[in-house]
């Protein structure tokens, strides 16, 4: 594996957990409005936000993670289901081939 990719998927890891920690943290306080959150470092972004869907005082969030410099968009969403909730990736695209998808091409 090239030290690049490793670089860029341990920066990617860092970013998820961080945004993890941050959702949860969230669910500290339940009677606190579910809102959209966004930090950016080194090239990546991190978004979160509500999905519309889930019980009111604990909406379905997800993250959003773009790669500037792969030009990436990754999706993770919060799998609640066990004792302990786990962050897993829902899906990924190359953002111009998204836009690309998007004008019919």
């Amino acid at each position: 594996m090239s030290t690049q990719l490793s670089k860029a998927i341990l920066a990617t890891s860092a970013f998820a957990i961080t945004a993890f920690a941050i959702v949860e943290a969230g669910r500290l306080h339940p009677e606190a409005d579910a809102a959209t959150a966004m930090i950016g470092v080194g090239g990546m972004t991190a978004i979160t936000a509500s999905v519309g869907q889930g019980p009111d005082e604990q909406p379905f969030e997800v993250l959003y993670i773009i790669d500037n410099r792969t030009e990436t968009l990754f999706v993770y969403g919060v799998d609640s289901g066990g004792t302990t909730p786990r962050l897993s990736l829902r899906g990924g695209a190359s953002i111009p081939a998204l836009f690309r998808a998007a004008r019919g091409g």
